[in-house]
């Protein structure tokens, strides 16, 4: 190469270089909210700019020997032209943003609101004739049943665990029974225990669907209850404005 063309070129990369830094830290303090390149000025120097890199990006794809190979390889230097004051200016990129977190925060409120009416209609399920606590109780039982059966049969725990679940269930299992006395005490017991819980697991279910939901009364409504005991003479005016100030105040 020419040895002025190539001093040329020398100059040439490094001015390129300082332009494109002070593109970076421009773009950089828009972002930052220091300057805003959405003025006159701003667009002007934006324009400047994209005129200078498609410049250099056409000059190096004409001088290119392999004209393919640049374009498959410079993609970067390419994606420089695009007008980021038009279709991915930070203000755009910026409100995107803002809507995906809004989005974001909408559909958490959502699911923890679903999560808490189901969270407290299960409670108020599970607390239905006490059904929670009998459950607990019945699992208890079982556990201490499993570990008396093993040793009372010489099996092992697993096998114990099964036959406490399905004795307690009301099940049975025809191939698994206890021989000895004490494992058969505690087959009574489970039996009673289960006839206990699905005892409890049917008033609950029943108690739960025949409840009748909490009525929400407002100071609306209790005004006008007041205001038709004066109106029946079962209050004074003076004892209904005094319920009105309680009520308001």
């Amino acid at each position: 190469m020419n040895p002025k063309l190539e001093r040329f070129f020398r100059y040439y990369n490094l001015v390129l270089t300082i332009v494109s830094v002070l593109a970076i830290v421009t773009v950089g303090l828009d972002w930052l909210n220091l300057i805003s390149l959405n003025t006159l000025v701003g667009r002007l120097m934006v324009s400047i700019l994209l005129v200078v890199f498609a410049a250099d990006y056409l000059m190096r794809l004409i001088m290119a020997h392999g004209k393919a190979r640049m374009l498959a390889t410079n993609t970067f230097r390419l994606s420089a032209l695009v007008p980021t004051d038009s279709v991915i200016s930070p203000e755009h990129v910026r409100g995107i943003w803002r809507d995906v977190r809004a989005q974001q925060r909408r559909l958490h409120a959502r699911w923890h609101h679903a999560t808490a009416k189901f969270r407290g209609r299960l409670m108020r399920f599970l607390r239905g004739g006490g059904l929670i606590y009998y459950l607990g109780l019945s699992a208890t039982l079982i556990l201490i049943a499993s570990a008396i059966y093993a040793y009372a049969e010489h099996t092992d725990f697993a096998n114990g665990l099964w036959w406490a679940i399905v004795t307690a269930t009301t099940v049975g299992y025809g191939d698994i029974a206890p021989h000895t006395l004490l494992g058969r005490t505690v087959a009574v017991v489970l039996m009673f225990t289960g006839i206990g819980l699905i005892g409890t697991l049917t008033s609950s279910i029943t108690a739960y669907f025949t409840a009748t939901p909490p009525t929400v009364t407002t100071p609306a409504d209790e005004l006008l209850k007041y205001e038709q005991l004066r109106q029946a003479g079962v209050i004074s005016k003076q004892e209904l404005t005094q319920q009105k100030n309680k009520l308001l105040h």
